[in-house]
């Protein structure tokens, strides 16, 4: 393989009919990738048959259509670490997390570990049979820098069903972020597409051609002079969404390094000043943007249940200073 992703199409043919899917597709693809690998694919809809997501046992029909999406296969899996979690929640289904500040998803070019795969693993190894092999468990992220509640897979069943929720957006996700300058208006949509950067491939920019459609809704929660406490909730998942929506209209996240820069040379720049005359500062180290609640239907229990991760304390520290000065650093 060439390291990119295939898309391969099947339809199913009367002579190939009746067997399970991960069985004919282990056949079908070996010994370029594993059965294992590909009942993972599979369990994390990675795999579709006639458009949707179905199970490693489901029997094909003659005429099935079943669509793959084959990323290269990994050499190894990743392997556990003893790395403290932060649980909100967890039975024997989903396991919900409080992601810290600084921790890969999972690993990737440039990471090996120290991820949250590789402490999941340690807390459980089960784990690993679950989705995809480099990212067992995982049915969606959160920025390395972005704090807060993130649902882990403990099982395929549960990870076809969580998988299933926000492609359908059955996921409802409050976040909560500290922008730079006063938001005018108490709320609105932000509805503006949003594409990769083709000249910075580690950022993405509003783009109305080519972009994906993308919506966040947001509502002021509280206003100091030059920033604002705010509620963000997408209705879509793009990568990087809320940051680049709240730049786009001019209202960056606090401490945002890519999508805020000249307000965080700004920052740094007047935060040097109060130090050196002695005046009241708050530090700032990463963007002010936390995953504060989840909502989601149980995948075993089927009951709707809301998962709250309260304000880490880099971001609390910055909303006292702020109702105590009213104001950050400033020109």
């Amino acid at each position: 393989m060439d390291g990119t992703t295939t898309t391969v199409v099947i339809d199913v043919g009367e002579d190939e009919a009746g067997g399970r899917i991960d069985r004919f597709l282990g056949h079908r693809f070996y010994p370029a990738y594993s059965r294992s690998f590909l009942t993972g694919l599979i369990a994390s809809g990675e795999i579709l048959v006639n458009g949707r997501s179905v199970r490693p046992a489901y029997r094909i029909g003659i005429g099935d259509r079943i669509e793959a999406h084959l990323a290269p296969q990994t050499e190894s899996s990743p392997a556990p670490e003893p790395i403290p979690l932060s649980i909100l929640y967890e039975d024997e289904h989903i396991l919900v997390i409080d992601k810290p500040s600084g921790m890969v998803v999972h690993p990737g070019p440039g990471t090996k570990s120290g991820t949250l795969v590789n402490a999941l693993l340690n807390h459980d190894p089960a784990i690993a049979k679950v989705g995809i092999v480099f990212r067992p468990g995982i049915v969606h992220r959160l920025d390395a820098n972005t704090t807060g509640a993130m649902v882990i897979a403990r099982t395929n069943h549960a990870r076809v069903h969580l998988v299933e929720q926000f492609k359908t957006k059955r996921v409802k996700k409050e976040y909560r972020a500290l922008c730079l300058g006063q938001i005018p208006f108490d709320s609105d949509y932000i509805d503006l597409a949003i594409g990769k950067d083709p000249h910075k491939p580690d950022r993405m920019r509003i783009d109305p051609e080519d972009g994906k459609p993308s919506s966040t809704f947001y509502e002021v929660v509280e206003r100091f002079e030059g920033a604002t406490h705010t509620k963000a909730m997408p209705a879509t998942g793009r990568t990087h969404q809320i940051r680049v929506h709240l730049a786009q209209i001019g209202f960056p996240i606090i401490g945002d390094p890519v999508y805020g820069r000249q307000a965080v040379a700004v920052h740094k720049a007047a935060l040097q000043r109060a130090r050196e005359a002695g005046e009241p500062s708050v530090d700032v180290r990463r963007h002010m943007l936390h995953a504060h609640r989840l909502t989601l239907d149980h995948p075993v229990r089927e009951e709707r249940v809301t998962f709250e991760s309260p304000l880490p304390s880099d971001m609390t520290a910055v909303l006292e200073f702020l109702r105590e000065h009213r104001a950050l650093p400033s020109d």
